[in-house]
């Protein structure tokens, strides 16, 4: 036992020495390594992982980080300028169009709309752009393609395309043509595409031709598969460049056209959309062999590109994306607004971007682990998907943890940044509770509801609770946000149907006013005044955990001030949106973030030709009404100018009457950005901003080391605890020592002979 109790303290004791310097050495904790924490890597988090990384089907928020750096569309809007500006991409300008009548007549360009038959964009490509590497443009020395027929075992146990190696190939590239911008917007029209494209039935009212060439590949592929095995769904490759396309062609190789009927200035804006990126014929046959789809290849996990960041790793908690090594000749722009100055946002102007070789993105579910990472330093930015923070650091909330100083002592840059944006509450409008109705007495008493629960939904009390007053938020009167032609501000901008205008602004109309609604609507003191059963609804909106938990507590109290009972089905991001896609939902939760600057981005999203259920567009409430729909339509030819405020104030006045959404906030924001972070400007327009962004290695290895130094006296406080607990056993076991010590001489004296000393 003795010696148990000694082996026991010098373990202890060494143990002691071991942990009282810790701390002197490098950081411990670190994710990443050392190199990588000092060289030229970007580090941010995402919350939800893409579920499309097509062009022809991507068009969701959690996407854009992917799809931006990767693909490239004919325009994109110029990083530092605002109001925000058009400008070449892959085009060498943006085009402008010309006019015909209908004989095929030119007109001038200042023709009355309803003359115009049709508008011509001739569009000008630049030279020296190429895709990144990729399998399915590998050819041999002798040009032969290596892996474009390959049989099912060959592909077997591949599951990216880094396993089909590129290092025996001759060519992994090829330069782009107009050809395959035109074979790209044929994608938009066909069905062989594993996933549609949630614009087709957009653009298709306007890119001539488009229609005709869809309708006559669904009736391609119905008489295809009806003449297979039922149980073989597979089709081979179509190649969609034996398929003609009456308004898009390639005069030459750097020269394309595209006719849009009529006169729709806001084609522009969709060009610098990624559903106008360039895809090479090859990649569709590449990834349609047999084989591919069983085993997760195709253009929505592995894209081929010609953006700055080609896709390098993915798995289910982390991407990867790394420097495109054909990437052209593009340079930082040299002009911005003149706080860019100032802010030094002009230092790089005409260096080669990108500046990056390496983007790692971590996926973070929750608010607090990617906060706690960011204050550490592990992360450049909070979030790729923007490069604003809207809601997620609260000045409040911080203050109470110390946090905010931290950010201050950090030297944490914050620009406070308004962009269009839009969050609101929802209805189906084929819901047969909060829907539309189908008799006119079931009409107004739905509208009713939905009313009510619109002047119930607090929105002011949102923005004060769950957002910072650092970041300026409003509740919302209408679809159009500030900073868009169209939007309104004051008491003519005031919703009536909500707010009453008192003491010079707009007041939410009373908690009475919604239940004398409700009442009418049939359900007094949220009751069915019929069967006396309590009125349910069901709650639909993305995200799960803690961090989403409280507002969607706050969501529920809202009708609970009606007496209404409400039931939320939260989910994460792709599941909600596959029950949207269904029509599955009643009221839901959802936002949208600007694709370009102009008010139909927004009023598109309740027109009946958007309905989500019924063309898979982007109205998810699958609101319809024939008036909003012919203002809109009108609305789209004119120029800004008080005839097309007429419409939009219309179009507007009669969504609030009804009510497909509870226009809920705008929501303000702000950019954070580490010390070591250059050239970060907020933007929810501008999308292929990773490019410009550059990071100082070395400072950010200096500020880990710095924030992250292990504390070494609480571990030796823990040390002198233990030895603390430990002494009294130490003096037993010295009391034992000594006893046993003096036994061991008496029993020696009582033996020894005499004459001898003991």
């Amino acid at each position: 036992m003795l010696q148990t109790l000694r082996r026991r303290l010098l373990l202890t004791g060494s143990l002691a020495v071991l942990l009282l310097p810790t701390g002197c050495g490098k950081v411990v904790n670190q994710p990443y390594p050392n190199e990588q924490i000092a060289g030229n890597v970007l580090f941010s988090s995402f919350q939800e992982r893409p579920k499309y990384l097509d062009p022809v089907s991507s068009y969701n928020l959690n996407e854009t980080p992917w799809m931006y750096q990767i693909y490239e569309p004919l325009l994109h809007y110029h990083y530092l300028k605002r109001p925000y500006t058009l400008e070449g991409l892959t085009a060498t300008e943006v085009p402008l169009p010309s006019y015909f009548d209908k004989d095929g007549q030119p007109l001038p360009d200042d023709a009355a709309a309803d003359r115009i038959a049709t508008s011509l964009y001739t569009i000008r490509l630049k030279p020296g752009t190429r895709y990144q590497p990729h399998p399915a443009l590998a050819r041999d020395a002798a040009g032969n393609f290596l892996y474009q027929d390959l049989e099912p075992a060959q592909i077997d146990g591949k599951f990216s395309i880094y396993d089909f190696p590129l290092d025996k190939a001759a060519v992994s590239t090829r330069e782009v043509t107009a050809d395959d911008y035109v074979y790209q917007i044929k994608r938009l029209a066909s069905p062989y595409v594993a996933t549609p494209s949630p614009i087709y039935n957009l653009l298709n009212q306007y890119i001539v031709g488009l229609k005709d060439l869809g309708d006559r590949l669904k009736a391609e592929k119905k008489a295809a598969l009806a003449q297979r095995d039922a149980r073989d769904r597979y089709l081979p490759w179509r190649d969609l460049r034996e398929v003609p396309l009456e308004g898009v062609r390639a005069i030459d190789k750097s020269t394309l056209e595209i006719r849009v009927t009529g006169k729709y200035p806001q084609f522009k804006y969709w060009m610098a959309m990624t559903f106008f990126a360039p895809i090479p014929w090859e990649a569709d046959r590449f990834y349609a062999q047999r084989g591919m789809a069983e085993n997760s290849l195709s253009l929505n996990n592995w894209p081929v590109g010609t953006g700055a960041f080609m896709l390098t790793e993915q798995g289910p908690t982390r991407y990867v994306m790394k420097r495109n090594p054909n990437y052209r000749d593009e340079r930082y722009p040299s002009e911005g607004m003149p706080e860019d100055r100032r802010q030094g946002l002009l230092a790089d102007a005409g260096q080669r971007m990108p500046f990056l070789d390496e983007i790692v993105l971590n996926i973070e579910k929750e608010g607090e682990p990617r906060l706690a990472k960011y204050m550490q330093g592990y992360y450049d930015i909070p979030d790729v998907s923007r490069l604003d923070t809207g809601f997620v650091f609260l000045k409040e909330q911080m203050d109470k943890t110390g946090r905010w100083q931290t950010l201050r002592d950090h030297d944490i840059r914050m620009i406070t940044s308004i962009e269009p944006s839009n969050w609101w509450v929802g209805f189906n409008w084929l819901d047969p509770v909060v829907g539309k109705g189908e008799t006119a007495e079931e009409q107004t008493r739905h509208r009713k509801l939905r009313q009510a629960i619109s002047i119930a939904t607090d929105w002011e009390e949102h923005a004060a609770i769950f957002f910072d007053t650092y970041g300026p938020s409003e509740a919302a009167m209408g679809p159009v946000p500030p900073g868009l032609f169209g939007y309104r501000s004051g008491r003519e901008g005031m919703n009536p149907v909500t707010h009453v205008w008192r003491d010079g602004q707009a007041v939410r109309r009373p908690i009475e006013d919604a239940k004398k609604l409700l009442a009418e609507a049939g359900y007094p003191d949220g009751r069915d005044a019929k069967t006396g059963k309590p009125l349910l609804l069901f709650f639909d909106s993305s995200g799960v955990g803690p961090a989403y938990q409280a507002r969607l507590d706050w969501q529920v109290k809202q009708v609970q001030k009606l007496g209404i009972q409400m039931e939320v089905r939260a989910a994460d991001y792709n599941r909600f949106q596959d029950r949207m896609r269904k029509g599955n939902a009643q009221i839901y939760f959802w936002g949208w973030f600007c694709d370009y600057p102009d008010p139909e981005n927004y009023l598109f999203l309740l027109t009946s030709s958007q309905s989500k259920v019924k063309f898979d567009g982007e109205n998810a409430s699958n609101y319809s009404n024939a008036e909003f729909d012919q203002l809109y339509t009108r609305m789209q030819a004119l120029p800004d100018g008080p005839e097309r405020q007429r419409a939009i104030d219309r179009m507007i006045d009669i969504a609030r009457e009804d009510a497909p959404w509870s226009f809920g906030l705008f929501p303000g924001s702000v950019g954070i950005y580490q010390t070591w972070l250059r050239n970060a400007k907020p933007t929810a327009v501008a999308n292929d901003k990773l490019r410009y962004l550059r990071v100082d290695g070395a400072l950010r290895a200096q500020k880990i080391a710095e924030w992250n130094k292990p504390k070494a006296w609480p571990l030796g406080i823990g040390a002198l605890a233990g030895l603390a607990l430990l002494w009294p056993a130490w003096l037993i076991y010295r009391r034992r020592e000594r006893a046993d010590a003096r036994s061991t001489r008496m029993a020696v004296a009582v033996h020894a002979p005499k004459g001898t000393n003991a």
